[in-house]
């Protein structure tokens, strides 16, 4: 894993779902709430990661 992450308070359990399959809908959870708070923030880093993130959650779930 990586340990120098950006976004670690999202990117950590990220991490740990890509390795725990049932934590997905979980963590898609979270991910979904923060892409919404940052909706008109400026903060289009963390928007594109967070969209990123939800587009590997999709396809493992479509994957299953």
């Amino acid at each position: 894993m990586n340990k120098a992450l950006k976004y670690p308070h999202w990117q950590m359990p990220f991490e740990d779902a890509l390795l725990d399959p049932t934590k997905l809908p979980d963590i898609e959870t979270v991910i979904c709430k923060r892409l919404h708070l940052l909706t008109g923030s400026g903060r289009l880093d963390e928007q594109q990661a967070l969209t990123d993130a939800l587009s590997v959650i999709r396809a493992l779930k479509q994957g299953r």
